[in-house]
C-alpha cells in the first residue's frame, strides 16, 4: 500500500511517500515563501506516477496559509482519487517522533504547546503562548522545540490510532487567535 504523507503546517514543505509503512521517496522544501509554487512539483515529484491508495495529512496548529494549503490540497487527492484520508497534528508528530511528551513549535512570535500522555494520548488541549510567556513556564527546560520528525514512527501512530475520515470534514486546527479575535 502506497500512502502520501502531506506537511505544510508552517514554513517547509514535506511530501512524503510510504510503501507498505517506509519511507519510499521524500521531498523537503525548506523556509521558501510561496509554498503553493512548490507544493504541487513537490507532490508530482515524490508519486512519479505512482498509483497512491491512501493520504495523512498534518492539519496543524501553525500558519494560517500553510495549513489550508497542505490540508486543501489533501482532501482535493483524497475526493479525486478516492482514497482514504487521515489526519495528525504536526505536534502529535513530534511526540510520536521523540521520547519527548512536551513539545512546542515556535513560530517566531510564540510558541504552540501540546502535552501528551505515554502512549501519546493528548493531556489537555493545545495552546498558544507568546515568548515571554513561554520562557516563564519552560523554566525547567521539560518543553521540547527541536524533535526531527521519525517518519516512520508517525506512519506507525496514524495507522494503528487514526481513522479515515471523510475528505469533506477534514479541517485544520487552529490555536492562535488572528487579530480580529483578540480584540
Amino acid at each position: 500500500m502506497k500512502t502520501l504523507f502531506i506537511d505544510t503546517h508552517f514554513r517547509d514543505i514535506l511530501i512524503v511517500l510510504y510503501e507498505d509503512g517506509k519511507v519510499v521517496d521524500k521531498c523537503e522544501v525548506i523556509n521558501k515563501k510561496n509554498n503553493s509554487e512548490f507544493i504541487f512539483p513537490s507532490i508530482l515529484k515524490v508519486i512519479d506516477g505512482k498509483k497512491i491508495n491512501q493520504i495523512i495529512v498534518v492539519t496543524g496548529p501553525g500558519s494560517f496559509t500553510g495549513v489550508r494549503l497542505g490540508v486543501t490540497i489533501a482532501k482535493t487527492f483524497a475526493y479525486t482519487l478516492n482514497i482514504p484520508i487521515k489526519t495528525i497534528t504536526a505536534l502529535e508528530c513530534l511526540a510520536v517522533s521523540s521520547e519527548h511528551k512536551k513539545v512546542a513549535i515556535d513560530d517566531e512570535n510564540g510558541y504552540y504547546i501540546g502535552y501528551f500522555g505515554p502512549n501519546n494520548n493528548l493531556l489537555e488541549p493545545y495552546r498558544y503562548v507568546d515568548k515571554e510567556t513561554f520562557a516563564k513556564i519552560n523554566v525547567d527546560n521539560e518543553i521540547v522545540t527541536n524533535i526531527k520528525y521519525n517518519l516512520e514512527a508517525i506512519y506507525n501512530f496514524v495507522d494503528k490510532y487514526k481513522v479515515e475520515e471523510i475528505c469533506h470534514l477534514v479541517k485544520p486546527i487552529y490555536v492562535k487567535k488572528i487579530g480580529v479575535e483578540n480584540d
